[in-house]
């Protein structure tokens, strides 16, 4: 009860002003532009999509100029080589790919173009290479099963698809002979039938280092219409031309800094991808324009003496998604130490009415518990509720009512429109999984608005996607965050505690709700087993609570936590005993139910070796191994395996790509195999020992780990 009387009055003291000042709050609201990042965007827009290629130098140059111009401290250009073949630990480098010119023609029966580069880059597939051919169109439905080719012969023919482009091209190309594909979109086909996709060879050679043909991406209007036509007996010709160039070139990566007064501590880094593959570049250009003004505002500011220099550097850059971050890290492993938290700014600022988009902050995994997740979650709700509309705040008995809205804030060009937010556990896939990877280890939280129904299409763009209201709220939030945890220390230690303290609260209340209801809902023969589970989860949610309330000692000092932070964990220790007890009355009250006599909770009983067997990891090999997308891992892995469906062979895949990941990511040189077994059925949902054990025997046989062995007995 003490620390829910506690929690209780830091939820009615506590605020974004106690972590920010008021007037600094107000300052980065006011100076803020919903517009400026939005010009950023058509300005790099005019470039290739694509990193690496020429069109990627030319963006960090632009970057460059613009941080140099706002009077950045340290800004520079990294360079990574990359040519498509090497190796960058488990990710396969790309090669540089600029297209010149595509366009797709009807020849016979009729002319007409179906597809210029000119007129829209989405058209041609990246890693397309040069072409001039006339050929005949041939329907393959689906194109990525065997079955799709039965009765035609595709070879020399260009094929009309509506599968994925890697297997249609193994199907038709690298095993048929065909010469090219001819891919129309069908998701949301009925209601946007004339948008059309971004494609991507991946893998960017086959099977026996063939180099890809070229692919064309139609509408679904288009390419159902030739479907039709095809399937009437018609008799359809194309031609092709395409031109690109391929080669070596380099990732590169833009970094440019606002000093801190403490140059010694860890920095706070915002990151954006800067490749937007071709579309309209809302993903992600409207994450390094919502980077670039922050950068604005804040060095502004500064400048001009109205906020406090913060104490720790804040740095920003921009390089290409995954790769960028991770090649950091593997030219300078030194900031794996010096960077104390990532904000990835992903796709922001778009609209919730057209675009159907939805704000979301994903908190960092559990495997790597910070306060840093509670900050930016006080100003994402901050923002939420001032922009939300209230009857309570709407004055409807006035003579003159209002929308009902708090404190909002618009754009002068964009929408009226509320802020709809989600908080929600990790999920990926961007830039902040590589960081939180464990073998990195820096804790990353990703900022992103979806769902996009114009992602990965031309109309991904800020006259369709975007708004300004929505992006001025995106870059108040985001520099609001930066700048507080730049700036936290001992002097507002009792506001970062006690943000951290009640939103943990909030979350532990969610935890034993999920372990009542796998007791509550068990069935008689499972009863034993949910049981166990549920004190796992229970035990997992504490430590989780713990190890993110202690990550704010380097901040605020031994002597504060002591006495604001250590009180609270005594707390918190004494509240998860009782709810253990709890979860015991709980299960004895369905065995009572059940008619189960004399029941009594038997603890899992794992081989003791599980106990014993430590994974350690490479660290030759470090971030993500990704089983799933082919060139962040699975490459790597189907290379070192000579097995294209090695995952086949590990249980554990079927459970999907985070719970591999974190598993991987608890790899600490002093977890079991059964401590993370149990960690990972805490945080997802219960797996078995023997699979977890297989998993990292398998990462063994590759090299990512070596086991070692404990004298440790149990599972305990």
């Amino acid at each position: 009860m003490a620390v829910f009387l506690f929690s209780l009055t830091a939820v009615v003291t506590s605020s974004a002003q106690e972590l920010l000042s008021r007037d600094a709050y107000r300052l980065i609201r006011e100076n803020a532009s919903g517009e400026l990042p939005f010009a950023d965007f058509r300005n790099i827009v005019r470039f290739s999509g694509y990193a690496p290629s020429p069109g990627s130098d030319q963006v960090a140059e632009y970057l460059a100029s613009r941080a140099n111009a706002m009077r950045m401290t340290n800004v520079q250009i990294e360079k990574y080589p990359a040519d498509g073949k090497s190796y960058s630990w488990a990710f396969r480098t790309e090669p540089s790919w600029e297209g010149r010119e595509a366009e797709l023609w009807v020849v016979e029966p009729d002319s007409e173009l179906l597809a210029s580069f000119a007129s829209s880059k989405t058209v041609l597939a990246r890693q397309s290479r040069n072409a001039d051919v006339t050929a005949a169109l041939v329907d393959v439905g689906d194109g990525t099963r065997p079955q799709d080719y039965d009765g035609k012969n595709v070879e020399g023919c260009l094929v009309l698809a509506t599968g994925g482009l890697p297997a249609v091209t193994r199907q038709a190309v690298w095993e048929r002979k065909a010469a090219g594909v001819v891919y129309y979109r069908t998701a949301s086909a009925i209601d946007y039938p004339d948008l059309f996709s971004s494609l991507d060879f991946a893998p960017w050679y086959g099977p026996h280092g063939e180099n890809p043909p070229f692919a064309f991406s139609l509408s679904y209007r288009v390419g159902d219409a030739l479907r039709t036509r095809l399937a009437a007996g018609e008799k359809i010709v194309l031609h092709a031309h395409v031109r690109a160039d391929v080669g070596a070139g380099n990732y590169n990566v833009v970094r440019a800094e606002i000093p801190g007064t403490n140059p010694e501590l860890p920095v706070v880094l915002a990151y954006a991808h800067d490749n937007s593959r071709n579309t309209g570049g809302a993903n992600n250009l409207t994450g390094v324009g919502c980077n670039l003004e922050v950068a604005r505002v804040l060095t502004t500011l500064i400048a001009q003496g109205k906020l406090p220099r913060p104490v720790r550097t804040i740095r920003f850059m921009w390089g290409p998604e995954h790769y960028g971050i991770t090649e950091h890290f593997r030219g300078h492993p030194d900031d794996m130490a010096r960077i104390e938290a990532i904000v990835n700014v992903d796709m922001i600022g778009y609209s919730q009415s057209r675009a159907g988009a939805v704000f979301h902050l994903y908190r960092t995994p559990w495997s790597h518990p910070s306060f840093m997740n509670d900050v930016v979650q006080e100003f994402v709700e901050r923002i939420g509720n001032e922009n939300a509309i209230s009857i309570r705040n709407a004055h409807f008995l006035a003579a003159r009512p209002t929308e009902g809205f708090l404190d909002p804030l618009f754009a002068p060009t964009g929408s009226r429109e509320q802020f709809h937010y989600n908080i929600e556990e990790f999920w990926g896939p961007s830039d902040h999984e590589d960081a939180s990877d464990g073998s990195i280890g820096v804790a990353a939280v990703l900022l992103n608005d979806f769902p996009d129904v114009f992602l990965g299409t031309q109309d991904d763009r800020p006259e369709l996607a975007g708004d300004p209201t929505q992006m001025r709220r995106g870059v108040a939030l985001v520099a609001s965050s930066i700048y507080a945890l730049a700036s936290a220390s001992t002097a507002n230690a009792q506001a970062l505690v006690h943000n951290s303290v009640t939103k943990a609260e909030a979350r532990l209340a969610q935890d034993a709700a999920r372990a009542f209801a796998m007791v509550d809902a068990a069935k008689p023969d499972a009863l034993n087993a949910a049981h166990q589970e549920a004190r796992n989860v229970i035990r997992h949610a504490y430590a989780r609570e713990v190890a993110s309330l202690t990550s704010t000692k380097d901040v605020v000092g031994s002597a504060a936590f002591q006495s604001l932070a250590e009180p609270v964990i005594s707390d918190w220790n004494a509240q998860q005993e009782r709810v253990l007890t709890q979860i015991d009355q709980a299960a004895a009250g369905v065995a009572s139910h059940a008619g189960l006599a004399n029941f009594k909770p038997v603890p899992p009983s794992f081989d003791k070796k599980f106990a014993a067997e430590i994974p350690v990891r490479d660290p030759q090999i470090r971030g993500p191994v990704n089983f799933f997308r082919t060139e962040y891992g699975r490459w790597w892995l189907i290379e070192k395996t000579g097995d294209e469906h090695f995952e086949q062979q590990v249980p554990l895949s079927k459970y999907g790509h985070y719970t591999l990941y974190e598993a991987l990511n608890l790899v600490d040189g002093k977890r079991s195999v059964a401590d993370i077994r149990d960690f990972i059925s805490a945080e997802y949902e219960p797996v078995n020992v023997q699979d977890v054990d297989q998993y990292f025997r398998f990462l063994e046989s590759v090299g990512v780990v070596h086991m070692k062995k404990t004298g440790a007995t149990s599972a305990e």
